[in-house]
C-alpha cells in the first residue's frame, strides 16, 4: 500500500525518517523478516537486515482501506504493553544493599570472573575492585571453560518453529498497536517505533526448552547462556545488534528476578548500564532479550551518499 520505497541501510544501521509516515514501513519490514520459518530461517533475517529498509511515504488518512482508523483503532486489540519500559527493562526493586548484592554476586560466581574483567568497561567501574586483574583481558574458548561459543541461529527444527511463533506474536504485537489517524504523532506512534527497532535489532537467537525456575542446574545453563551471548555481542562491538533467549518453559516471574540479579545489576557493576538493554518479557513464549548500543532513531531524513 506504501507509495514508494528506497533503500536506506548503511554503516550497518538503519538509517529512517522516524515520523508518523513511517509505521507502514517499519510493519511491511516486520512482515517480510518473518518469512524466514521454517527452512530459510538461518539467512532470511539477516540478509532482510542488510539489504535494505523500507520507507514509506504514503500519508496517514489517505489509504481508507488500510485497516487503520482515525478513532484510533489499532489493526487489531489494543496491546500497549512495552518491552521497553522500567517494569521490562529496570531491576526489579532498588530495596537491597547494593554493596552487598555486588559482593555476592561475583564471589558467588568467581569462575566467570575472567569473562566478567573481559567485558568491564573500564578500571573504575565498581565491580573492578572485587574482580581485580585487568579489564579487558582476553578469555579462551574450550571444552573446559564455563563461557561457550554459541551459533546465531539453532538447528533443530522445534526450536525454529518456536522463534518463528515468538516473532509472529512480537509482529501482531506492533499490529496492535492503536494508530489515530487525526493526530499529527502521538504516544502509539512511538511506541510502534520502539518496539520495531528493537525487533530488528536482533541479530542471535537462542532457545533453552526444558529450563525452569527452581533448579541449580538450570538457573547455570541460562547463566552461561546470557554470559556467554553478551560477551559475542560485546567483542563483535556492533551497534544495534541483539540476542533473544527463549525459555519455554520458564516462568516469566522467576525470569524477570533472574535477569534483576544475575544481568541488569551485574551489567551496571561492569559499567554498561548504557551499553546494554536487558528485558524480560512473554510474546507467547517467555524470553530475554539482550539488546547492545541500541542506536537512537534518526532525527533527520536520510540522504544517499553521491
Amino acid at each position: 500500500q506504501a507509495q514508494s520505497y528506497s533503500h536506506i541501510y548503511q554503516n550497518n544501521s538503519f538509517k529512517m525518517i522516524f515520523s508518523r509516515n513511517t509505521i507502514l514501513a517499519v510493519c511491511l519490514l516486520v512482515q517480510s523478516s518473518m518469512a524466514f520459518a521454517p527452512k530459510p530461517f538461518g539467512a532470511s533475517l539477516t540478509t532482510n537486515r542488510e539489504n535494505s529498509m523500507l520507507c514509506a511515504k504514503n500519508k496517514k488518512g489517505k489509504n481508507s482501506n488500510s485497516g487503520r482508523s482515525g478513532s484510533g483503532k489499532g489493526f487489531g486489540a489494543a496491546n500497549n504493553q512495552k518491552s521497553y519500559d522500567d517494569a521490562a527493562t529496570k531491576a526489579v526493586s532498588d530495596m537491597i544493599d547494593t554493596e552487598s548484592a555486588m559482593n555476592a554476586f561475583f564471589s558467588s560466581n568467581e569462575e566467570w570472573n575472567p569473562l566478567f574483567r573481559s567485558i568491564a568497561a573500564g578500571p573504575q567501574v565498581p565491580a573492578m575492585d572485587i574482580l581485580g586483574g585487568t579489564h579487558g583481558e582476553q578469555i579462551e574458548f574450550g571444552t573446559s571453560t564455563l563461557w561457550k561459543e554459541f551459533d546465531e541461529m539453532p538447528e533443530d527444527e522445534s526450536e525454529k518453529s518456536l522463534i518463528a511463533t515468538f516473532l509472529d506474536a512480537m509482529q501482531q504485537s506492533l499490529l496492535d498497536i492503536p494508530v489515530n489517524e487525526i493526530v499529527k504523532e502521538d504516544e502509539n506512534d512511538m511506541h510502534f517505533l520502539e518496539e520495531g527497532r528493537r525487533m530488528l535489532a536482533l541479530t542471535r537467537f537462542q532457545v533453552l526448552p526444558g529450563l525452569s525456575g527452581g533448579s541449580v542446574e538450570h538457573h547455570d545453563a541460562l547463566f552461561q547462556v546470557c554470559w556467554s551471548e553478551l560477551h559475542e555481542l560485546r567483542r563483535a562491538d556492533q551497534p544495534s545488534t541483539g540476542s533473544l533467549i527463549l525459555l519455554p518453559d520458564y516462568d516469566i516471574a522467576d525470569l524477570r528476578r533472574f535477569a534483576d540479579m544475575n544481568l541488569q545489576r551485574p551489567l551496571d557493576w561492569l559499567g554498561h548500564s548504557s551499553t546494554f538493554e536487558v528485558a524480560s518479557m512473554v510474546r507467547d513464549i517467555p524470553a530475554i532479550r539482550l539488546l547492545h548500543k541500541l542506536q537512537d532513531m534518526p532525527t533527520e531524513p536520510y540522504r544517499e551518499e553521491q
